[in-house]
Parts: C-alpha cells; sequence; structure tokens
C-alpha cells in the first residue's frame, strides 16, 4: 500500500472525527473536531497533528500530539494524546507510519522524550506502542472517582 504522511488541515477535522468515533462509539464523548481546529489555528511549532493518506489521497489515520512541558516539572516531552486509523485501513501499517512520523517531529524540536497514555488492559495499544520502544515512564496517573453533588 503506498501512503503519504501530511500535516493535518482545517479540511481534515471531519474525517479525522469520523475515524474517532468509529473507535470511541460514546455518545458522551467529547468531540475531537472542535480540538482539532483549535490546536491548528493556534500555527504553533509545538503541534504534531499529522493525517495519513491511502493510495486513493483519503485520509485514513490520524495523529495529534504537542510538546509540553510544565507537567510535573518535566522537561519538554512530545505528548502524542489522539491515534486512530479507520477500520478499514488496520493492519496495512498506517498506525505505525504515524506514530514514527510523530517521532521524528519530535525529536526535530528538541525534545528527548515522547509521551502517551494507553489503558492498562488495552493489550492491542500497549503492543503497538512497546514495538516502537515505549516503556512505563516516571510517573504513575492517579485518579479520585467524584460523585455527583
Amino acid at each position: 500500500m503506498s501512503t503519504l504522511v501530511r500535516d493535518m488541515e482545517p479540511g481534515d477535522a471531519a474525517r479525522v472525527e469520523r475515524i474517532f468515533e468509529a473507535h470511541v462509539r460514546d455518545d458522551d464523548a467529547p468531540t475531537l473536531e472542535m480540538r482539532v481546529a483549535q490546536l491548528l489555528a493556534r500555527k504553533d511549532k509545538s503541534v504534531v497533528a499529522l493525517v495519513g493518506l491511502d493510495e486513493r489521497e483519503k485520509v485514513g489515520g490520524y495523529l495529534i500530539g504537542e510538546v509540553r512541558q510544565w507537567e510535573f516539572g518535566s522537561e519538554p516531552s512530545g505528548w502524542i494524546f489522539a491515534l486512530g486509523v479507520d477500520p478499514k485501513q488496520e493492519g496495512k501499517g498506517l498506525g505505525k507510519l504515524l506514530r514514527d512520523e510523530a517521532i521524528r517531529r519530535f525529536q526535530s524540536l528538541g525534545v528527548r522524550t515522547v509521551r502517551t497514555m494507553v489503558k492498562k488492559d488495552d493489550v492491542r495499544v500497549l503492543r503497538f506502542f512497546r514495538d516502537a520502544g515505549f516503556s512505563a515512564g516516571p510517573f504513575v496517573e492517579l485518579e479520585l472517582p467524584l460523585r455527583s453533588p
């Protein structure tokens, strides 16, 4: 399969949202479309927003991340916070191309660490990132469920 990875453009937001919805399947989940528009409007080099095109030049996947440095006193790090591939394109290497290009982009921005969060029981996604060399980092996510008032 011939695939091209390019910077995400504002016109890609609706397609990115459809791919996101294909994986989330939750009517209460926030949409990515507004977040994508906000990130792209920043025109900030710290934002890494990519799409992967299939052989018909149709958006088949996306990756969104940015360089952050304020979390818990950590040095600037690349954060991948959204990645999705059209279910019809899965298994063709598109996610790997997006991940690897994002890592290159973060490296070119001078960061020495790339981070993401994955559900601890999502073995498939954990394997995807571990295959690229990701491992447990120095932080542990903690949460406190709140009751409705």
